[in-house]
């Protein structure tokens, strides 16, 4: 069940929700040549369909779950030893915003 790095990377958008155009746009290659890269890891991981293959590399411990904008993907980063304030998916905005409103809140409290 080993992927490539290339099919790794294909399954985390497809557990992301894109379509194979966005894909293919994101990766720069065609349309055409996601399909058969899902359907590389889907017959690797013994997969039914590419959902279930993303299912089951949640299982296996392939893919994990990561949230991003908020304060808990923030600490995510934070656990994983990565530097949080380097993320460009919106971590660092949703942290601070996240302690403005605390503040807020301990000032209201006050």
């Amino acid at each position: 069940m080993n992927l490539t790095d290339h099919e790794l990377r294909v399954l985390r958008l497809v557990a992301q929700g894109s379509t194979h155009q966005e894909i293919a746009d994101e990766l720069v290659m065609t349309a055409k040549g996601v399909t058969p890269t899902v359907n590389r890891a889907i017959r690797k991981l013994g997969a039914r369909n590419a959902p279930h293959a993303v299912h089951l590399a949640h299982l296996a411990g392939i893919l994990r779950r990561e949230r991003h904008g908020d304060h808990a993907g923030f600490t995510a980063h934070v656990r994983r030893g990565e530097d949080p304030w380097a993320c460009t998916q919106g971590c660092p905005e949703g942290e601070r915003a996240y302690r403005a409103g605390r503040r807020q809140q301990r000032k209201e409290a006050a």
